[in-house]
Formats: structure tokens, sequence, C-alpha cells
């Protein structure tokens, strides 16, 4: 509660002064320095760019002495390989000599020939167990310098740049195999082959030339042979359909000039006409594919008499009337 206080003088007033409360004084207002203008000052800029200069070289020759420290770590780390190497050699002969020794021992006519080739036996042996034991020695040693971060760096760098040379290699010798192939008129295997190569090496010029020859080759030595077929049933549509209608729907039109597959299509169709199937229907379901059917005996299944462009629409297929909404009346 709040009490009343009475002043009669300033020596009053000095006494309670604590007692009021006293008004915050003002923030003082901090000057931001403002960032001096590059381009005013292009003595700023040249100082920027030595500066960068510098630091690059630094790292550059940091870069270039621990590669030179790695690279002599490495030369070490492939005398221990080497090594390795020799002294499995010497295990393997050691073992074949002992087992060798130990043969003669239990043959051995004379009985101080059984007894030295014993001592032979025991001689290679121990021969063959130091090695063993070298050898585990130095692939400790291997595996504590793999362990140095530099060094399986290197060691990264040295198995991707033999992936990549090994992935040319293959590239090169498909490459071979597949020209080889379309040569001999194998055109979907060595596309496939190169297909299979190029998931590989997605950036080999040669590769994908190689491969983009043998397609537009393929494409052409294709569609030549679609003119051919078409050229060949238009010439009998008329005395022999069912031949031209065999000769047609055996086509593949996958990757043909649509006005080349129009012409086939409508070959086809002509020459389906002139079967003289009765209650025949029509069925398309897409540009270049299609089926001539007609009404089983029930009436409640389409039989398939021919087709084209459609995988698996051999003649005497049937299927619901139901599936096929799309059919049509053959026109006569």
């Amino acid at each position: 509660m709040s009490q009343t206080v009475v002043l009669r003088d300033l020596t009053d007033l000095a006494r309670y002064k604590g007692e009021f409360a006293q008004e915050p004084e003002p923030p003082t207002k901090v000057a931001t320095p403002t960032p001096p203008a590059l381009d005013a000052h292009p003595d700023l800029l040249i100082q920027a760019v030595l500066r960068s200069a510098r630091e690059l070289e630094h790292l550059t020759e940091r870069d270039a002495s621990a590669r030179r420290e790695a690279e002599t770590v490495l030369g070490h780390y492939r005398r221990l390989e080497a090594d390795v190497e020799r002294l499995r050699k010497l295990e393997r002969d050691a073992r074949h000599a002992e087992s060798n020794a130990q043969a003669m021992a239990g043959s051995a006519f004379l009985p101080e020939n059984r007894a030295q080739a014993e001592k032979v036996a025991l001689g290679v042996a121990a021969i063959a167990a130091v090695a063993a034991n070298r050898v585990r020695a130095v692939e400790a040693q291997m595996a504590e310098l793999e362990s140095g971060e530099h060094l399986s760096r290197l060691l990264a760098v040295e198995r991707a740049e033999k992936e990549a040379h090994q992935r040319e290699e293959r590239a090169l010798a498909a490459i071979e195999r597949a020209e080889k192939l379309a040569s001999e008129h194998k055109y979907n295997e060595a596309l496939r082959l190169l297909g299979s190569v190029v998931k590989e090496n997605p950036n080999m010029p040669s590769l994908a030339s190689s491969h983009d020859t043998i397609r537009r080759q393929a494409h052409a030595v294709k569609t030549l042979e679609v003119e051919r077929a078409l050229a060949e049933a238009r010439r009998l549509h008329r005395r022999e359909p069912a031949q031209a209608v065999e000769i047609l729907g055996g086509l593949d039109l996958s990757g043909m000039p649509s006005v080349l597959v129009r012409d086939v299509y409508g070959c086809w169709r002509q020459s389906c006409r002139r079967l003289g199937l009765v209650e025949a229907v029509h069925y398309s379901p897409g540009a270049g594919k299609g089926a001539m059917l007609v009404p089983d005996s029930e009436g409640k299944r389409l039989k398939v008499v021919a087709a084209i462009g459609l995988a698996g629409w051999t003649a005497g297929r049937t299927f619901a009337v139901k599936a096929l909404r799309g059919a049509r009346p053959l026109a006569a």
C-alpha cells in the first residue's frame, strides 16, 4: 500500500530521491560501417585477385605434396605386394616339395633314402611355415598402409582407372563383334550387344557412333524388306489374297515410316476383304495393328483369321466378343 510523503524543503527531497522512478536513457546509436565500393577502388579488386591466386597456389602445392607422399607410400605398398607374391610362391613350392619328399620316404627302396627323404620333408615343411608366417606379417603391414587416408584415396583412383580401362576394352571388343554381326545382317543381335555395353559406357563416342551406324543400317535394310514384301503382296492380292495376307502379316512394322505402315496396312486389309470371310469383323487397336475375326460356331466368341502387328494373335485364337468392343464389320 502506498504512503503519502509530505516534503517541507529540499533536504527532504534529497532524502527521498531514490524512491522516484527514473526515465531510461535513450539508446546510443552505433554507426554502421559502410562497405567500400569495390568498383570505386580498383586496387581492392587487384588485392582480392592476388590473395585468391596465392591461396590457389598454396592449395596446389599442398595437394601435390600430399600426392607425392601418397605415391611414395604406394611404392612401398607395391613392393610389399611383390614380396607377398614371392612368399606365396615359395610356400607353394615348399608344400609341393614336402609332398614329394613324403611320398619318397614312403616308397624308397633303400632305408637310407627313406631317412634322407624324411629329413627333406621336415626341412621344406619348416620353410613353408616360415613363408606362411611372413606372408601374414607382410599382409598386416599392407593393411596398416591401406588404412592411411592418402593411400586409400590413391588406391581408389587406381581401381577406378583400372575399371574404366577394362570397360573400354570390353566396349571395343563389343564394337568389333557387333560390326561383324552387322556384316552378317544380324542387326538385332548386334544392337542388343551394343545396347548392353552402352549402359556401362554412356559417354564413349566410338561406341555411340557404332550403335547409331548399325541402327541406321538395320532401319534401312528393314525398310527395304518391308517395301519388297509390300510390292509382292500388291502383285498377289487380287489372284492370291491369302498369300498376300500371310506375307504382310509376318512383317514387323515397328519403327517404319508412317506412310509405309499405312500402305502396308491398307494392302493387308484389301487382301483380307478378298478372302470371302462371312460375318467377318475388323479390329484395330492402333496404327499398323489389326486383326480379322469371324464368329465361332456358337457365336459367343470371335476367332482370329489373320492379324498384323499383334504379337500372339495367331490364327484360330479366340476372344470374347465383349473384349473387342472396337471391332467393326468388315466392309465388303
